[in-house]
C-alpha cells in the first residue's frame, strides 16, 4: 500500500484551460486508458480537493460492470479520513511519457482483499497530454491514411478553372498537426502558407481541416526519387475533430502494442 510521500515525488496539477482538445470523453476510451494504467501499475499522485494535501496511490482494478474504479487507500489514517470527506480527488500520472490527469468524486471506502480501498465512479473525462505539443503517431503503412487537398486546375481548351482534389499520404499525425509527403518535383506550398478546406481521411470518415505549413524536409528513396515532407499544424481545429483524431491515435497505439 502506498505510503505518504515527500512532495517532490508527487506530480503537481496542470491547469486545463486551452487543453480541451486533449480531453477524452468516450466511455470506452476512458475504460481502456484506466486499464492500461492498472496493467502498468502506474503510480498515481492524488490531490485532495479542496485543499493542498496529496499522497501517492495506484489503481487496483475496475468493477465487473466497468462503472467504478478501485484505488489503494493511504496508510495514514489522517489522510484517509480527509479523502473520505473530500468533494473530489485529482489524480495525476504519466504513462509512456504522456501526462494523464482526471478527477473522481463520491469517494467511498470498501474492504478489498482484507484491507481498505477506495472506490469511485469512473471519471467523465480524462486529460491525456504529452508535453511536447502532442503525441505524434507514425501512421502504419497498412492504414494508407490520406489527406485530401484542393488544387486549382485549368480545364483543357477553356479559360475557366475548376478545383480538383489530390490525395496525399499522411506520414504521421497528432492532435496538433500532421506530416505529408509529396514528390519534390511538384510545386509545394512554402513555409507559413495556409492550405484551407482540406479533408483528413480517417478509417471512421472524413474530417475537415485547415493546415499551416510549418517546415519542409527532403529525403531520397531507394529508387533515387526525391520526396518533400511538409510538416503542418491544424488551424482552428474543432473539438469534435480533435477528439476523432485522438481516438484514431489511441486505437492505433493499442493495435500496435497488441502485435508486440
Amino acid at each position: 500500500m502506498p505510503e505518504q510521500t515527500d512532495n517532490e515525488l508527487v506530480l503537481e496539477p496542470m491547469h486545463e484551460d486551452g487543453l480541451e482538445h486533449y480531453l477524452l470523453r468516450g466511455r470506452q476510451q476512458i475504460r481502456h486508458l484506466l486499464q492500461d494504467m492498472i496493467d502498468a501499475r502506474a503510480l498515481i499522485s492524488i490531490h485532495i480537493l479542496p485543499g493542498s494535501l496529496s499522497f501517492l496511490s495506484t489503481l487496483i482494478m475496475l468493477s465487473e460492470d466497468e462503472e467504478r474504479l478501485f484505488l489503494d487507500a493511504s496508510s495514514s489514517e489522517a489522510i484517509h479520513r480527509r479523502v473520505l470527506e473530500a468533494e473530489r480527488l485529482l489524480c495525476i500520472t504519466q504513462l509512456n511519457k504522456i501526462r494523464i490527469q482526471f478527477r473522481v468524486s463520491s469517494i467511498a471506502e470498501v474492504p478489498l482483499e482484507g484491507r481498505p480501498a477506495l472506490v469511485a465512479p469512473l471519471p467523465s473525462e480524462i486529460l491525456r497530454l504529452q508535453r511536447r505539443d502532442a503525441f505524434r503517431l507514425m501512421v502504419p503503412i497498412s492504414h494508407k491514411l490520406k489527406c485530401l487537398l484542393p488544387e486549382s486546375a485549368r480545364e483543357t481548351g477553356g479559360a475557366e478553372t475548376r478545383e480538383r482534389v489530390v490525395e496525399i499520404p499522411v506520414i504521421d499525425v497528432s492532435a496538433s498537426g500532421l506530416s505529408l509527403e509529396i514528390p519534390a518535383s511538384k510545386t509545394a506550398p512554402g513555409v507559413g502558407d495556409t492550405i484551407k478546406d482540406c479533408s483528413l481521411k480517417l478509417p471512421g470518415g472524413l474530417i475537415s481541416v485547415n493546415l499551416e505549413v510549418r517546415n519542409h524536409s527532403r529525403r531520397i528513396l531507394g529508387d533515387g526519387r526525391e520526396m518533400l515532407r511538409l510538416g503542418c499544424s491544424f488551424i482552428g481545429l474543432p473539438t469534435h475533430a480533435a477528439n476523432q483524431i485522438q481516438r484514431y491515435i489511441y486505437q492505433t497505439e493499442r493495435e500496435i502494442r497488441s502485435r508486440v
